[in-house]
């Protein structure tokens, strides 16, 4: 378990009851798993290291993300973010958690470091966004494909 001190010492303002919460997902992620049951896919992928994220949503009549889903290969990272991204969409509009998205996407892409796991989720995310959106208009695809290029910039491809 990661103390608030250490998270201080870092330079994070950090309380203990947010501590709690990241070491909760740390140590038991939620929502790590495959939907049986979605009407959205999204993968995201790093070529450059073979990472990547499948991410599976539940989108209900009222276009609430009802459930949320992922699998990854890669790092420990993956998860862990992948866990509070989660939990923090499940049960918002598919349009909220796709502003939400697409802003911390582009203020990833803004900075100097690139943060490849936090965007391969991201990127699951707006594939998975798109793909039932194409779903909803007749399209039929078994997922979208969003591919890390370089820092600033990622492929599409979708895959049927």
């Amino acid at each position: 378990m990661v103390e608030e001190a250490v998270f201080k010492e870092n330079g994070y303002d950090i309380t203990s009851e947010q501590v709690k919460a990241l070491n909760d997902h740390y140590h038991d992620p939620k929502n790590r798993w495959a939907l049986k049951k979605y009407n959205a896919r999204g993968v995201g992928r790093n070529p450059d290291n073979y990472g990547q994220v499948d991410m599976y949503l539940f989108v209900n009549d009222k276009k609430e993300i009802e459930d949320v889903g992922y699998e990854f290969n890669g790092c420990p990272t993956i998860s862990f973010s992948a866990s509070i991204f989660t939990e923090d969409i499940k049960g918002i509009s598919l349009k909220e958690a796709f502003d939400m998205t697409q802003a911390s996407f582009d203020e990833i892409m803004a900075k100097d470091n690139c943060e490849e796991c936090t965007t391969m989720i991201l990127l699951a995310f707006l594939a998975a966004y798109e793909n039932y959106e194409k779903r909803q208009n007749g399209v039929d695809e078994e997922f979208s494909l969003k591919m890390i290029e370089t820092k600033l910039q990622y492929t599409q491809q979708t895959c049927g």
